[in-house]
């Protein structure tokens, strides 16, 4: 991540729960909006600009969020 520069930083709430999101800049001026759940577990978004990938992410993060909680309801019942 040395590569890139933070530059904006944002939490977005969803189903009661907070959620950061990081958008970075790459040196070629394409940017790149980053949650994480876990070490192991991040999402990424990429976009022309801070504001496309920023909207990618609020779009994704919804159904990221929900994925992960089907999973892990699917793990209980199993």
């Amino acid at each position: 991540m040395e590569d890139f520069k933070l530059v904006h930083k944002l939490v977005l709430d969803f189903d009661g729960k907070e959620y950061l999101v990081e958008v970075f800049c790459r040196p070629d001026g394409r940017h790149f909006a980053r949650t994480v759940f876990t070490p192991q577990d991040v999402i990424i978004c990429d976009g022309s600009s801070l504001e496309e990938a920023l909207l990618k992410h609020r779009e994704m993060l919804p159904l990221a969020v929900n994925s992960r909680q089907m999973h892990g309801h699917s793990r209980l019942i199993n």
